[in-house]
């Protein structure tokens, strides 16, 4: 099969989500990913929950295919092991801080020389002019988004979603870059600060402030410029509902709440009087199981959904078949379902899953 990323090499000395998330997409595609490591400095993540027989299954779905190579690039011998390396790869990822990277002679400066057709990617918490450590959890609160997530207090988000971001941001800086090369024969080096992807993810809310002058609310389960769409109580549990426009609200409220059609035709209205329409709207959706609104609602289409738990996706045949999720047998996780695609190439698939690798043995 021909691969995306066929004879591309990459090195590989990122740990825990972001940097790793990275690389799993050119080694999901075909590309060979080198994960540097030893016995005594490996990828802590290889002992996070959930753990069976000795293994992760958190590092096992950020490193499927890649290969542990063990250097130790702290003594001189490894850091020569590893130029050797640098030689011969295409890409290089790291998620270490300014000073740390120069401190260990693996910064751009350095390995451009050795290799001047090299791509760089790093990914850190505040840029290269700013050497302090940050985590996803940091960044969350950092960057504003924690300031207005949750009812009444700060709440963290249940998924590393600045992590995933920044990985997926690396990744496609590198990507740019590589086709750059195509071009000018020569490398270069890409930069994804997570805080700057946090302030990606605030999407119109800073804008709100830099008008208004006035910090958003705990919006809950509402969104913070659109009304309905959010949250909401059924009879038997919650729906979600996305109402993005005036004609799908008057559909939705001559089929649903007749009582106030014709009424709140804006969405600036209902956003003015959004607290009144959910508890209207609660009382009425009282009459319906989950399930029977949705049928109701899908008939009109009406956007919504069901609150799905992981063991509803496990139940979902259709998400294995459009290849979203993907079960594999693991020699010591047992049966694992995994995320799989999430970009669909017409002519480029990931084949069959292989297993993230033990660190080597020197």
């Amino acid at each position: 099969m021909d691969k995306l990323f066929e004879g591309i090499k990459v090195i590989d000395c990122s740990r825990v989500f972001s940097g790793p998330f990275c690389s799993r997409f050119f080694s999901d595609y075909g590309a060979e990913v080198l994960k540097i490591e030893t016995e005594n400095f490996f990828d802590e993540s290889r002992l996070f929950y959930p753990l069976k027989n000795g293994k992760s299954g958190y590092f096992e779905v950020l490193n499927r295919w890649k290969k542990s190579v063990n250097i130790d690039i702290k003594t001189p011998e490894g850091l020569e092991e590893f130029y050797e390396l640098i030689k011969e790869a295409d890409i290089f990822i790291e998620n270490f801080s300014p000073n740390v990277k120069k401190r260990l002679k693996i910064d751009y400066e350095t390995l451009s020389k050795i290799n001047p057709r090299l791509i760089y990617g790093s990914v850190n918490g505040y840029g290269e002019n700013w050497d302090k450590k940050a985590y996803d959890v940091i960044v969350q609160a950092e960057s504003g988004i924690a300031s207005f997530n949750g009812e009444d207090k700060p709440i963290k988000n249940a998924t590393a979603m600045i992590d995933a971001f920044s990985g997926n941001s690396l990744a496609l800086g590198i990507a740019s870059l590589l086709y750059k090369r195509e071009k000018t024969r020569k490398g270069d080096f890409v930069n994804v600060s997570m805080i700057s992807c946090g302030f990606q993810l605030l999407k119109q809310n800073i804008i709100a402030t830099s008008i208004t002058g006035i910090n958003p609310d705990f919006p809950g389960n509402q969104d913070t410029s659109i009304f309905p769409f959010g949250f909401y109580k059924t009879q038997d549990g919650n729906i979600s509902i996305a109402i993005g426009n005036d004609v799908l609200w008057e559909n939705f409220c001559e089929n649903i709440i007749p009582e106030i059609a014709g009424k709140f035709g804006s969405n600036a209205q209902r956003m003015v009087a959004k607290e009144h329409l959910v508890k209207t709207m609660e009382y009425v959706f009282d009459n319906y199981t989950t399930n029977e609104l949705i049928t109701k609602l899908e008939e009109l289409w009406i956007p919504c959904g069901k609150i799905a738990s992981m063991t509803d996706l496990i139940d979902t045949p259709k998400f294995f078949e459009e290849n979203y999720l993907k079960k594999m047998n693991h020699p010591e996780l047992g049966e694992i379902v995994v995320p799989y695609k999430f970009i669909h190439f017409n002519k480029y698939n990931i084949e069959d899953v292989k297993v993230a690798p033990s660190i080597q043995k020197k």
